[in-house]
């Protein structure tokens, strides 16, 4: 009885967050939940602002008006979490590391699920090797 209460709840969490209009950039890592909820996540600040979005990025702040402009410093584009990870000259070393360790075993770029659920420990190394203070 439990576990399909537990399997009706996940079901209809699923649901709820397949509808849902928020959550965009942490939907692209975690389209079904099931997925996260298996998996065995270590977070830190660094990650869960690239998970979601929220943190000391430049677009997330500007959204607020804590800061005055979204510009990331390299000068390209808004400061994203896309923008870090796929076009940030200022990380051109650290995502060159990322593609070469993904190309062992995929492509790149690749999807952020495929990033999150094939080549975690690379992308994490890659998040954690971002200096988010030095960025803004």
């Amino acid at each position: 009885m439990l576990r399909e209460l537990e399997k009706t709840s996940v079901e209809k969490w699923q649901s709820v967050w397949s509808c849902s209009t928020k959550g965009n950039t942490t939907k692209e890592y975690f389209p079904i939940v099931t997925e996260r909820l298996n998996m065995n996540i270590s977070t830190n600040q660094h990650l869960t602002t690239m998970l979601t979005g929220h943190g000391n990025i430049k677009s997330y702040l500007h959204r607020f008006k804590l800061i005055t402009s979204s510009l990331s410093p390299c000068g390209k584009n808004d400061q994203t979490t896309d923008h870090l990870l796929y076009e940030c000259e200022l990380l051109t070393k650290q995502r060159k590391d990322l593609s070469m360790a993904i190309s062992k075993s995929g492509y790149w770029p690749t999807s952020k699920n495929t990033l999150k659920s094939k080549h975690y420990k690379s992308f994490k190394i890659f998040v954690n090797s971002i200096s988010f203070d030095n960025l803004g």
